[in-house]
């Protein structure tokens, strides 16, 4: 049960992550006129959605 409540924290975060990649490029983001600004967030929500999916995922060989 503990790890199904794990699962559903990380799925969460994964919504939340997602959600966020798109608001803030358009919200707190909108004043930088430099692509860069928005890029680096995708970046680094990409690369925190990949680490939540390892995590989802690593037991599924079990």
């Amino acid at each position: 049960m503990e790890k199904q409540v794990s699962k559903f924290g990380w799925g969460l975060l994964i919504i939340a992550l997602i959600l966020s990649a798109y608001i803030l490029p358009y919200t707190i983001l909108s004043d930088v006129q430099a692509w860069y600004g928005s890029f680096l967030v995708w970046g680094i929500i990409g690369v925190l959605i990949i680490i939540a999916n390892i995590m989802i995922t690593r037991d599924w060989g079990k």
